[in-house]
């Protein structure tokens, strides 16, 4: 059976070609953004959001230890990525992926929360582009893990079916990571 991580990958496969740019919502240790940074290929961009400085620091090597030079980096929280977008105008994304939980290896206090998610997401899907993917992966063993996966289920329940398709893969086991992929199928900003 494949992983989520694997199935989250193969979504973002389908959509993503050489010189899109795309969004890594949560860096952690940086294996999805050298990930997407191979898709993009150089003519493409890697924009990278985290809100702890080792997280970035870790990532940068792994790619410049790939010899990939295609990612910004932002010390940030992913619940401002359209402020980022905006700065650089970049009108859509192609993907966006979200890793939730803590920083594998890092501090298990410091982990992603519900209020900043879910705004990171609502602005992540206006800016995706038609055909445009976004992967969550909701790790629910944390404290707090299990009501943020829960919310995040709920308000993409209550997406436009016109306009977005979301798809709940929720692992071998109840404490089993989540996986929701939302892909945008239609423009509904006119």
């Amino acid at each position: 059976m494949p992983q989520l991580t694997d199935l989250a990958h193969a979504a973002i496969t389908q959509v993503v070609k050489p010189g899109d740019i795309v969004l890594d919502a949560t860096v952690g240790n940086g294996h999805d953004t050298l990930y997407l940074s191979k898709l993009v290929g150089s003519e493409g961009r890697v924009i990278a959001f985290d809100i702890q400085p080792n997280a970035i620091v870790q990532a940068q090597e792994r790619i410049r230890n790939a010899g990939r030079e295609n990612v910004s980096w932002y010390l940030l929280d992913h619940a401002r990525l359209t402020e980022i977008l905006t700065e650089e105008q970049i009108p859509e994304v192609t993907a966006i992926m979200f890793n939730l939980g803590y920083l594998p290896g890092g501090d298990h206090q410091i982990v992603t929360r519900c209020g900043s998610t879910l705004k990171a997401i609502r602005s992540g899907l206006q800016a995706l582009a038609v055909n445009g993917v976004m992967t969550i992966l909701a790790y629910i063993g944390h404290s707090g893990g299990l009501e943020e996966a829960v919310a995040i289920e709920t308000f993409l329940n209550k997406l436009d079916s016109e306009t977005y398709e979301t798809q709940f893969d929720y692992g071998n086991s109840p404490k089993s990571p989540r996986l929701l992929i939302v892909k945008r199928t239609a423009d509904e900003r006119g």
